[in-house]
């Protein structure tokens, strides 16, 4: 009882420990990545808003350019200046009524020197006679082109406001023949226009909706009243005539400044952005705004903040099983320890101990895990030593018996070497006896006998055969070979015509591609001339006695070398055997067709040359064997 009393309050003490941790550590990080996330999703918006602003700014300063190019325009034209000297206004009232048609004005009148306006067009809104007050008027008087948002005196609107009408106004002097100067005054009057609010609107948040309400405003002021908006009340309609708040005012409308920040719009917080809008002469008469609806933001904040407190809390959760589990393992009884020591006796290194306790049993517990855990690897090791051993005596097994039979192989090469070598040399003599009386007979004949081609044959042959005899000989003795310039060309077609009268040869066609400025190595004849032997017969046999042999000749891409190509259109070399070709005694053909000794050979007197022989070959469409050899550099071309 004592001991489980004990166990359950050090199992209590622990599990308090990992709670206190967990939860302040986990309220700490809950915290912390709730305001990062908040300061970022806030900062995206207020990114979100300065680029807005900036695009409304953009169309707001391009109308003022284009109404200010159009005024300029047609301040400037012919029509005007005639009528001003014939002192006639007919033509110049419906010129300016198709220019202010076209431009999209509102209105588009002229003044004389005092900046009355004149009676030659009806504009489309109502203006009051004196339009001297307006700055951009006086300095088109003083002979400026101008352009810039006006306060226009009171009377313009029909609705008489006491606080006069704000609009777009573009001004141009109009220098009449005697030199007046007049001026050409147009303008879009912004009170209750939605025109240009809306097209910003389009450009920004179109198809933007959150909750039925769009995610979007843009605001003109003309000071702190509303005068173009597409914020809607409560009842739906546009929020016209409404003020902005105090705070707001002061800093654009008294100070003069922009201001950011979060602002209550109508019925709804806006993350906003307010700029002041100056009249030509400087002064402050309105103010612009965009605005993102905040909600929207705060939505996606909340969202990644629950979630992220929902992933923390199956967190703490999982973390706290997992907890109770150590614990519970720490405080496991010492009888697993007799059990698994009591397996041990019997054999079986399959157990372990468990026990997570940070105490003494717990070090005693690794410590036994650790030797069980070497023992059962030493055993493990040891089957598969075993394993490996029995592999590899088995391996060179093989390889002894296949060791065994090349050198009986090459005994039997040694011993055919030998009788060849004794052969060959009981037959030079015959041969040069043949060779002396066949050469006295032909000295005797008289040049026209038809047998002396006959017997010049017989000399040829038998000197071929005195060569092959003289190879034999020297093969068998190991000699160095006879060096000289050699032309691979000629060595290739003496080759060909000892093996083409064949019968092997009968159905294969051989094409010739020879560079006839090859260039001579350095080599041997009749060396090469049992490398070129070699490769033929392996590319006759390859295509089972039909088929074609092509061979080319040439320089290789860096001209230091010669090339000799010879192709075939056998059944080619698996990719798996391709590069043991060149090993002695490897073939693919049956044991009666070959040793595989012949490329072994060609390949040992090509690289003695300093030469290179290689393969490309392809399954079923043949092979082709390349040798490159350098050229000569004592040898002089002809």
């Amino acid at each position: 009882m004592r001991f489980a009393s004990l166990r359950m309050s050090l199992k209590a003490r622990l599990t308090l420990g990992y709670l206190i941790i967990l939860g302040v550590g986990g309220l700490a990080t809950s915290l912390v990545g709730s305001w990062i996330v908040s300061s970022t999703i806030m900062t995206q918006a207020r990114r979100a808003v300065d680029h807005d602003f900036a695009t409304l700014k953009t169309v707001y300063e391009q109308q003022l350019q284009t109404m200010r190019l159009s005024v300029e325009f047609a301040a400037s034209g012919a029509v005007l200046q005639q009528d001003f000297s014939r002192g006639g206004s007919t033509s110049a009232a419906a010129y300016l009524e198709r220019v202010r048609a076209e431009a999209g004005f509102d209105f588009l009148v002229l003044t004389d020197q005092q900046g009355r306006m004149l009676p030659i067009a009806s504009p489309a809104q109502r203006l009051p006679d004196d339009t001297s007050s307006v700055s951009v008027v006086r300095a088109a008087l003083s002979g400026k082109v101008a352009a810039a948002t006006e306060i226009l005196p009171a009377g313009t609107l029909s609705d008489n406001s006491d606080r006069g009408a704000m609009a777009l106004v573009a001004a141009a002097p109009v220098v009449s023949s005697s030199g007046a100067v007049k001026t050409l005054c147009g303008g879009i009057v912004l009170n209750g226009n939605f025109g240009m609010v809306d097209r910003v609107w389009d450009l920004l948040f179109r198809g933007d909706r959150f909750r039925d309400a769009d995610s979007g405003s843009v605001t003109i002021f003309q000071f702190d009243r509303r005068i173009s908006t597409n914020v809607r009340t409560s009842a739906g309609d546009r929020a016209v005539g409404t003020h902005v708040g105090g705070e707001v005012a002061d800093a654009v409308l008294k100070r003069g400044e922009l201001w950011r920040g979060r602002a209550f719009v109508v019925k709804d917080w806006y993350i906003s952005e307010y700029a002041p809008i100056r009249n030509y002469g400087g002064d402050v008469i309105g103010m612009f705004s965009v605005g993102v609806l905040e909600s929207t933001y705060t939505a996606i904040r909340n969202q990644v903040i629950f979630s992220f407190f929902g992933i923390a809390t199956v967190g703490f959760l999982l973390i706290l099983g997992i907890t109770y589990f150590m614990i519970h393992n720490i405080t496991r009884p010492i009888g697993e320890m007799v059990s698994a020591t009591q397996n041990i006796i019997a054999g079986r290194f399959d157990q372990e101990v468990h026990s997570d306790s940070p105490s003494e049993l717990a070090l005693l517990a690794q410590s036994f895990n650790a030797m069980l855990k070497s023992l059962r690897q030493m055993k493990a090791d040891l089957e598969e030593w075993g394993r490996t051993l029995e592999q590899k005596v088995h391996q060179r097994t093989e390889e002894l018996v296949a060791m065994q039979a090349r050198v009986a192989q090459s005994e039997r090469l040694a011993s055919l070497g030998m009788l060849a070598a004794g052969v060959a040399h009981e037959v030079n003599n015959p041969l040069g006896g043949i060779l002396a009386l066949t050469g006295l007979t032909l000295e005797d004949l008289p040049p026209d006998d038809p047998n002396r081609e006959n017997l010049a044959e017989v000399i040829r042959q038998t000197e071929r055969c005195r060569d092959i005899v003289k190879g034999l000989l020297e093969f068998s003795r190991q000699s160095k070979g006879n060096t000289e310039p050699v032309d691979l060309n000629k060595i290739l077609q003496n080759t060909l015509s000892l093996v083409e009268k064949q019968a092997l040869f009968f159905n294969i066609k051989v094409v010739w591609e020879l560079d006839p400025q090859l260039p001579r190595v350095i080599a041997d004849r009749s060396q090469f001339q049992q490398v070129f032997m070699n490769i033929l017969m392996n590319a006759v046999q390859a295509m089972d006695e039909h088929g074609t042999i092509t061979i080319r000749t040439g320089r290789d891409r860096t001209g230091e070398s010669v090339e000799v190509a010879i192709s075939d259109t056998g059944a080619g070399i698996p990719p798996g055997q391709i590069d043991r070709i060149f090993d002695p005694f490897f073939t693919t053909k049956e044991s009666s067709q070959g040793t595989g000794l012949g490329l072994s050979i060609a390949y040992g007197i090509v690289t003695n040359y300093h030469g290179t022989i290689s393969v490309q070959s392809e399954v079923g469409k043949g092979s082709t064997f390349t040798i490159r050899m350098p050229v000569g550099v004592e040898v002089r071309m002809e």
